[in-house]
């Protein structure tokens, strides 16, 4: 069936998935009816990526459309790609005069357009998602309320946050890149008796720079709060699983799920520490299952699934899976047990009531079938060799990998399906900083390379011969970008080798890009 032939609901489905700028791009101007259908849209408009003559042709179009203006219910402005784009689109239009906007982000704003936008925010009606990305925003000249329910901010203080609050009352969603309490201590007697932020459902804090004491007083801001994100860089206080559990229980009395991601320099009895998150509160009550890693210099404690986009894995990177066994619950006939990787040789301790069991190579998961709750003994164990319980979800969220190269020397317990950018690094060994075919064999098992798009191997010296870009290029469909040292794919051009891998790619969006050589 040809395209035009099609029924409106499909057209308008199919044009559903468009940014606007692309659509009309597209489908303006071709015939009088699909004219008609895209300006009977809700559309959404992302200017992000956009070149500047496309911006400013789509500008002047809905300068002189006012019904155009009306179809707007998202709009994403940014300095990231064109500079000076935002104050170019404000010298355009006042933001009020989109009367059906709905969400609005904002990328990489300056001083001047920012407090332009702070002025405009309170005289769009129907706004009710606000994102500012990559920019400090002046919060503290907002002096309206703002019936927002979901704002994400890059940066923000502490204190200026509590002003915040109190100017969007009904905020459902929050999202903060950064949080920092700017190294004060904060008095309850500064708070107001109502909590200013009662609609508050889910919160997430992608790097708190607070002190855990200062944050339990900017919780009871929260009390109806359903979800709780967090990632804490090099904050020893965030260890203190004690003080977590008062916290939810006495402030976040409607808690149902917490993710977090703690890291802290390395110290002795990190193990102690960490075992407190193992408890029935964590465990039972919400769902918590944690894993731990430590290298040279750090220890991390994760909620599982690892809730980060970035990670890091070197050759100091040692990963523990620690489950502990509640024997005084005598409800449960069939008890899940996973390992804690710590040492090459089996080990059972029991501690309290809790039964640690612990294996060097291999995931394990153990069922225990307990049959007589008076002597507690184990009639029956059957273990359950698993090695893929690594490949369940684990790392799912991880979209951003920097890997050494001495990790794909040998098999690796991790693995990583939704990367989409890849950096491998050389080891310090003269010996590892070649890429070999050894290493893309291992790299597989690793990573899911079908979402690949961007490769970086700016840092690697050499590349043994042309099966190992084309394996990657097999491998990875949607690769858009190499990064390399010259001198690293020289040779192969050297030795007539890479003519054969261009020739069996044939994506013509393939980009490599020259990385400078390294010191």
């Amino acid at each position: 069936m040809k395209f035009e032939l099609l029924p409106n609901e499909i057209l308008l489905d199919y044009f559903g998935y468009f940014n606007a700028l692309d659509l009309f791009y597209a489908y303006d101007g071709l015939n009088y009816r699909l004219n008609k259908l895209i300006r009977t849209l809700p559309l959404h408009l992302n200017f992000q990526y956009a070149n500047k003559s496309k911006f400013i042709e789509f500008c002047r179009t809905m300068s002189l459309n006012e019904e155009l203006k009306n179809r707007i219910y998202s709009l994403h402005l940014s300095n990231q790609e064109i500079d000076f784009q935002i104050e170019a689109f404000l010298s355009f239009f006042s933001l009020n005069q989109f009367t059906n906007l709905q969400s609005l982000s904002i990328t990489e704003i300056n001083f001047t357009d920012s407090t332009k936008i702070i002025f405009m925010l309170s005289s769009i009606s129907k706004l009710q998602t606000l994102s500012i990305i990559s920019s400090p925003f002046l919060f503290n000249a907002i002096n309206e309320t703002l019936f927002i329910k979901n704002l994400t901010i890059s940066y923000c203080f502490l204190t200026k946050l509590y002003q915040l609050l109190q100017h969007m009352p009904i905020l459902k969603y929050l999202n903060i890149q950064c949080l920092n309490d700017d190294g004060y201590s904060y008095d309850t007697n500064r708070l107001n008796d109502t909590p200013c932020a009662i609609h508050l459902k889910e919160l997430i804090i992608e790097n708190l720079q607070c002190r855990l004491m200062n944050f339990e007083i900017f919780v009871k801001e929260i009390p109806n709060l359903q979800i709780l994100t967090i990632s804490a860089r090099n904050n020893n206080d965030m260890f203190d699983a004690n003080l977590w559990e008062q916290l939810i229980r006495i402030l976040l009395a409607h808690l149902i799920t917490f993710n977090f991601n703690f890291g802290c320099i390395y110290k002795d009895h990190y193990n102690i520490i960490l075992n407190k998150f193992q408890t029935n509160f964590w465990r039972k009550q919400y769902k918590c299952f944690t894993e731990y890693m430590a290298d040279k210099k750090s220890i991390f404690i994760y909620t599982t699934p690892y809730i980060s986009n970035k990670f890091r894995l070197t050759s100091s990177t040692t990963r523990y899976n620690n489950t502990i066994i509640d024997k005084s619950d005598e409800s449960d006939d069939r008890i899940i047990i996973k390992k804690l990787r710590k040492s090459s040789t089996d080990q059972q301790v029991n501690i309290g009531g809790y039964q640690y069991i612990t294996t060097g190579h291999t995931q394990i998961i153990s069922v225990l079938d307990i049959r007589s709750p008076t002597n507690r003994k184990l009639k029956k164990r059957k273990r359950i060799e698993n090695n893929d319980y690594n490949k369940i979800d684990i790392f799912k969220n991880v979209t951003d990998l920097t890997l050494h190269l001495d990790i794909l020397t040998k098999e690796c317990s991790y693995y990583f399906a939704n990367v989409t950018s890849l950096r491998l690094v050389p080891s310090e060994k003269l010996e590892h900083r070649t890429l070999t075919n050894q290493h893309i064999r291992i790299l597989k098992t690793i990573i899911n390379l079908f979402n690949l798009k961007q490769l970086n191997i700016g840092r690697i010296y050499g590349i043994e011969n042309s099966l190992v870009l084309l394996e990657i290029l097999k491998q990875s469909p949607k690769l858009s970008s190499i990064e390399f040292i010259p001198k690293a794919i020289i040779q192969l051009f050297n030795n007539g080798e890479l003519s054969a891998a261009a020739a069996v790619d044939r994506r013509k969006n393939l980009i490599f890009l020259a990385a400078a050589a390294a010191d």
